[in-house]
């Protein structure tokens, strides 16, 4: 079985969704520590993505971004999101303005005004709406209230799919092995993978490129009998707004690709 864990991110970009998507059971990694930056294998400190995406504006890339209240060094589930700044207005005003025209526009900015509205006391449960979302839509079903991107409503139409790979969602946090968090925490990072996959009956690390740069141990996969596999997605090419003043963008924020191209376009995209 395929497990793929990645750290919950704001409407993730579209590499982490071809991931999740192409994976038996996802995992999200809330039990990671909250950054807003990180330094990446290639020696470059870049953003997190864990409290921003990226949208296209005719001036290019524009980043959203969720305000955190916090202190020292906490774990994402523990992370409270600000609401002294209108934020999530100022979010959907951006939206607007640059995705009226596109041709999803009306059905993709209803359910973000239905997410957005709502205030979560956590980064976790907000950036896990944002994840259930794409997925419920991609799955042709309707939101009509916040309760529908619950993980276990999203578990329960993931049962009966066959779009893509994936076939469950899991929080970190719940699992047996993180319960007591500060063994968990004490773990490598392969460690704490290995535990995960092994509780969740994974036998394959479905990885993206950076975390196999960054710490993959591969001899504590082998002597545990887990593969690692490489994620290999490339962002094809999609119809995008703006293309007067700036060229395709790949790998944008999940709402480009829903606003601009069609269910099925989006699925055959991320499936790759």
């Amino acid at each position: 079985m395929r497990y793929s864990g990645i750290q919950p991110q704001y409407f993730p970009r579209l590499h982490y969704f071809a991931r999740i998507l192409n994976a038996d059971i996802f995992v999200s990694r809330d039990d990671a520590q909250f950054l807003r930056k990180h330094k990446y294998p290639d020696g470059k400190t870049d953003k997190s993505y864990q409290a921003h995406t990226p949208i296209k504006t005719p001036s290019g890339i524009y980043l959203l971004n969720v305000p955190t209240k916090h202190e020292g060094f906490i774990p994402i589930y523990k992370t409270a999101i600000s609401y002294n700044f209108t934020w999530a207005e100022d979010h959907l005003k951006t939206i607007q303005i640059n995705y009226s025209k596109s041709p999803n526009f009306n059905d993709i900015y209803k359910d973000l005004e239905l997410i957005l509205s709502n205030k979560f006391d956590t980064l976790d449960s907000l950036n896990l709406a944002t994840i259930s979302w794409p997925i419920l839509y991609l799955l042709g079903k309707k939101l009509n209230k916040i309760d529908d991107l619950k993980v276990e409503n999203i578990n329960l139409l993931l049962e009966k799919q066959d779009s893509f790979r994936l076939t469950s969602i899991k929080k970190a946090i719940e699992a047996d092995s993180v319960k007591d968090f500060k063994k968990f925490d004490s773990l490598s990072p392969n460690e704490k993978i290995v535990k995960l996959c092994r509780e969740f009956g994974g036998d394959e690390d479905y990885c993206g490129g950076t975390g196999a740069t960054a710490y993959i141990d591969h001899g504590v996969f082998e002597k545990n009998g887990i593969k690692i596999t490489v994620q290999d997605w490339k962002c094809s090419e999609y119809p995008q707004l703006f293309t007067k003043q700036q060229e395709f963008i790949p790998n944008l924020s999940i709402i480009d690709l829903l606003m601009n191209v069609s269910r099925e376009g989006a699925i055959k995209i991320l499936n790759g």
